[in-house]
């Protein structure tokens, strides 16, 4: 299992609000045709020694890559990645880790951020390898964020930020879940520490204060299962891995410590083990919220929602749960939305080739993004808490974009065939190029510009000759996966395309066209896993890592088939469809 900086919950939350790359507006402006560019020098090198899997060697080349760019905007990664490095690898290097402890302690900044810093290196020390490393250290670090960690001073903190980038604050209710979480989380790791220093006592005491904090952090359940094993409690040790488990992310020996007490508790059988997390599931996690059901719109068109999201993600819950309410509300001849997984922040086993590829379509680097009819819009993320405010944000932009008529109609079927294989055909009707210029002309929808900038006057738009494609989808929806940011079951998420992510089959003006996709999802299935033993060996972002799964076999009776007309230059979409692989699913549509 991978090891990242888990525990700057507040800073991850407020740098997804406050962070919108300029550069991705302009692959959306009009008449621009997408250009791959060069990385920086420093990107690159960046890159490269983080793909390095000999621990040794990927050491040395992040310590020269430090040296010779020592103002790149990848040095605070590079210097967190040679304390992993050095605590994972090379335990016995004390002088060194204790070297490396003092710079990112003393570079971590001030207030919450620097008491997160020191809950996060206090977590790796003790995390690392079967016992811990340099856990006197850890226990003063962990202690020190505890004992500073206040909610007044966090919360005004928090408030001044939003007000200096002019971001409208979350409420105070929600300020106080997160400075609850981020105390937790603090308060779990001084009670790992203590737990590994043989302190039981007062061990047990800062499990029980973290639980009352927030016992809905993975962390948490996690250090209150490891406390029962020790008190021989069993049952609460099965219970609170469990509950870890479903919340977030577990270490692989508690994971199995958890399927060895699932077996002891039901006969040496684990076959009820899904359906039951399922069930607890539910109990944890009640609807968020309930939309109300949308008339479809007379005319326009159907709406294409993108969601750029990530299994390991904390903002993208609320966006993936907003993305749900959309499914619920709206019909599918109003809304097609699809999921593209991303390795953003963390490695995600649902991301793809075709869903990167898709993000950098549209220039996108963080998660979560919306992106409808091909524009990336102004809205950012939240927790469970804010999914509702989202909802009401993405449902106002998709009515705005709903009745626009673009003269484009595209009717979508899709049928098993013999061996497996998934026919899918598009049916398309185009209007003249005259016509289709003029639908390019209209604007779509607002532009995603950084908070606290103003918006850019909107350049001169001429003519536009229209270049339509269509692409196919290969969608499966509701796919069961418990990712680091809790959420188990991910909505429509794209499989495969059937044509590069940029490209599709290109359609010409006042036609109508018949076109054919063919997907096979066992082979599908088959490069997926390939994909993903590939990453885990070699990446540039995270080094050597372990997926949580790699069980990549799509339920058959969830798939679907998605298609949409869209102008590869200004990537504006024009029409969108979906229809279910199943006679029973169409039947119930």
């Amino acid at each position: 299992m991978f090891t990242r900086s888990r525990f700057r919950t507040s800073a991850l939350l407020l740098a997804c609000v406050l962070t919108i790359p300029a550069l991705r507006v302009q692959a959306q402006e009009v008449g621009s045709a997408p250009v791959k560019k060069q990385l920086p020098a420093d990107e690159r090198a960046y890159k490269a020694a983080r793909s390095i899997n000999d621990p040794a060697q990927c050491l040395a080349a992040m310590r020269a890559f430090v040296k010779e760019y020592p103002k790149s905007s990848r040095i605070g990664r590079a210097q967190d990645a040679i304390f992993t490095l050095l605590v994972e690898n090379f335990p016995e290097r004390t002088s060194e880790i204790d070297g490396q402890l003092k710079y990112l302690v003393k570079h971590s900044g001030k207030g919450s951020g620097h008491f997160q810093t020191e809950t996060d290196l206090a977590y790796q020390l003790a995390e690392a390898g079967t016992s811990g490393v340099e856990l006197p250290r850890a226990e003063k670090l962990a202690k020190d964020a505890v004992n500073h960690l206040q909610e007044t001073a966090f919360s005004q903190e928090m408030l001044a930020s939003y007000v200096k980038f002019k971001v409208p604050p979350p409420k105070q209710l929600e300020i106080h879940a997160q400075f609850a979480r981020t105390r937790a989380e603090a308060v779990a790791v001084l009670a790992d520490v203590y737990l590994r220093e043989n302190k039981q006592q007062q061990g047990a005491a800062l499990v029980a204060e973290a639980y009352a904090l927030d016992p809905m952090v993975d962390d948490v359940n996690t250090e209150r299962g490891r406390l029962a094993l020790l008190n021989h409690d069993d049952a609460l040790a099965l219970e609170s891995f469990e509950r870890a488990q479903l919340l977030g992310s577990m270490k692989a020996p508690d994971r199995e410590k958890m399927m060895q007490l699932y077996r002891q508790a039901h006969g040496g059988n684990d076959a009820s083990f899904t359906a039951d997390m399922d069930a607890r599931y539910a109990e944890l996690y009640p609807p968020a919220f309930t939309p109300g059901k949308v008339a479809a719109v007379p005319g326009g068109h159907t709406v294409l929602l993108e969601l750029f999201t990530g299994s390991g993600c904390p903002p993208c819950i609320g966006g993936d749960i907003a993305v749900e309410g959309v499914l619920e509300a709206y019909p599918r001849s109003e809304v097609v939305a699809l999921a593209f997984d991303q390795h953003i922040p963390e490695p995600d086993p649902l991301t793809n080739p075709d869903s990167v590829a898709r993000a950098e379509v549209y220039d996108i680097a963080h998660t979560p993004e919306y992106v409808i009819d091909g524009k990336v819009q102004p809205i950012y993320g939240a927790r469970r808490e804010g999914s509702e405010d989202l909802y009401g944000k993405i449902a106002k932009a998709v009515d705005a974009a709903a009745p626009i008529v673009t003269g484009v109609e595209l009717k979508v079927s899709a049928a098993k065939a013999d061996g497996g294989l998934i026919h899918a055909q598009a049916v398309v009707s185009v209007p003249s190029g005259k016509e289709l210029e003029k639908v390019l002309a209209v604007k779509a929808g607002p532009e995603a510009v950084s908070p606290g900038e103003k918006k850019p006057a909107a350049p001169a738009v001429g003519p536009v000759e229209p270049r339509l494609v269509v692409n196919f989808a290969l969608v499966e929806d509701d796919v069961r996966y418990s990712g680091e940011n809790g959420i188990r079951f991910h909505r429509m998420v794209v499989r495969a395309l059937a044509k590069p992510a940029g490209m599709g089959f290109s359609v010409d003006p006042a036609a109508t066209v018949s076109l054919d996709a063919s997907f096979d999802p066992a082979a599908i299935s088959r490069s997926l896993v390939t994909y993903l033993e590939g990453y885990e060996q070699k990446n540039d972002r995270f080094g050597k890592i372990t997926f949580l799964t790699k069980d990549m076999t799509m339920q058959t009776e969830h798939l679907a088939v998605a298609a949409w007309v869209q102008d590869s230059v200004t990537h504006r979409v024009l029409q969108a469809a979906v229809i279910p692989v199943s006679a029973a699913q169409q039947g119930a549509q």
